[in-house]
């Protein structure tokens, strides 16, 4: 009878590992779109394709026509860890030229791209025309001369962010609708620094990867407490403006450590941006 009981522990631990791997590899394309006060008229219904944390992964033919039957894509952000030890130079190399057919391509660092000597990704990206995103702002701009900021820093859980120097760019960039890409939601944490930015973009967390019903994510620290997925409103804490800053933290297409997952779905996401100003006129 002890035997059995064991047997059968065994058994149910198997089947859960078994669940947990197959979970890891179900990735979930999520469609959403949130409302942004300062986003320019002529910005409403940008489209951007979000995805961090791709590790180790390889994305497929499959997901890449999964994205552009969606619709047209504007952006493509990717919120670091491209790639992790080991991972071939040539594999990081398809998957952003996969990425690259579906629209323009920017990405910042994450931790795990510093775990092996960080030129030769540098250069493939160089190569790609990646627009690499460290401590840097570029201006997008329509034909109205409207404008808006997108921001990237290097990874903040390594320290090698600087958002002060980011956001100095350009002189006026502080006036302008701000997307800020980070690899780590610890950014959240530079209060001072994120009053002027509008969006945050997130990843690191995977979500928890591993979360049980009630409880949430097995390991995690005092950040991960807070910022581990979703959608967080930044601003009361932060500004008296109209306006509030809004943090997003992806779950993550590929997984840390071991390739299980329970309750934290991998994913990417089409986010759409819309203007209140545009929303208010269609009420």
């Amino acid at each position: 009878m002890v035997f059995d009981f064991i047997l059968g522990l065994g058994v149910i631990a198997v089947g859960i590992l078994g669940y947990m791997v197959w979970e890891s590899y179900r990735y979930n394309f999520d469609q959403q779109s949130v409302v942004l006060e300062r986003l320019p008229a002529s910005f409403d219904q940008t489209h951007i394709l979000f995805i961090s944390d791709i590790h180790r992964r390889s994305i497929s033919n499959e997901i890449i026509a999964q994205c552009k039957a969606a619709g047209k894509t504007d952006l493509v952000l990717i919120g670091g860890d491209l790639r992790e030890k080991g991972v071939a130079i040539a594999r990081s190399r398809d998957n952003i030229r996969k990425l690259m057919t579906i629209a323009p391509v920017y990405m910042v660092y994450g931790n795990h791209d510093y775990d092996e000597n960080i030129r030769p990704l540098e250069v493939m990206l160089q190569e790609e025309r990646v627009g690499l995103l460290i401590n840097q702002a570029v201006v997008l701009e329509q034909k109205d001369g409207s404008r808006i900021r997108l921001v990237g820093v290097d990874d903040p859980r390594t320290k090698r962010d600087n958002l002060k120097l980011a956001i100095s760019e350009p002189a006026d960039g502080n006036e302008l609708f701000t997307i800020l890409l980070a690899h780590d939601p610890v950014i959240a944490l530079r209060r001072d620094e994120i009053k002027s930015i509008d969006l945050i973009l997130c990843g690191h967390t995977h979500g928890g990867q591993v979360c049980l019903p009630f409880i949430g994510p097995i390991s995690r620290g005092p950040l991960e407490k807070v910022y581990w997925r979703g959608w967080f409103d930044l601003g009361t804490k932060l500004t008296t403006e109209a306006w509030s800053p809004r943090l997003f933290v992806s779950c993550g297409f590929g997984t840390s450590k071991l390739s299980i997952r329970l309750l934290a779905p991998a994913q990417f996401h089409r986010i759409t941006l819309r203007s209140s100003a545009v929303k208010a006129q269609h009420r």
